[in-house]
């Protein structure tokens, strides 16, 4: 099975919110402390990269799916929602996640609503990340 590894850095004397996630490929990408007492709007937090890394699966499994079937996705939006919540031992954790994905297509081939449907159905049961959480996930497409 495939392993997938990151490196994590920190340093009280560069700043006291901020560390960086170095990717397998090099990529560095600067995230923060949520709470923390100064906004930074060009970083990311633990809970955002939470909420990108299970809507980006859902993305690549709905693709990979639509492809399957013969259908070509042209685009696709989505804005996730993520909501605290307490779980039975009092701590937080991240309860429900909302997904609203929205995918237009390309081609001669369509697929109607209940197709579509059917894909968001089968991304959800094949995303990685979606079976690896025990959040309650919601999916609420928006068709046209």
């Amino acid at each position: 099975m495939a392993q997938h590894r990151i490196h994590l850095h920190w340093d009280v004397s560069q700043d006291e919110d901020s560390y960086t996630w170095t990717l397998d490929s090099g990529v560095q990408m600067v995230a923060s402390d949520p709470t923390g007492l100064i906004d930074k709007p060009d970083v990311m937090d633990p809970e955002e990269a939470f909420l990108a890394a299970i809507c980006s699966c859902h993305l690549l499994s709905f693709v990979t799916e639509a492809a399957r079937e013969g259908f070509t996705v042209q685009r696709y939006e989505d804005h996730p929602i993520g909501v605290l919540a307490k779980n039975a031992q009092g701590r937080l954790f991240v309860g429900k996640v909302l997904l609203a994905p929205k995918a237009s297509f390309g081609g001669v081939r369509q697929p109607d609503r209940q197709q579509v449907l059917m894909l968001h159905e089968r991304a959800s049961e094949k995303c990685i990340i979606s079976n690896s959480v025990v959040s309650d996930i919601s999916l609420e497409p928006v068709l046209d």
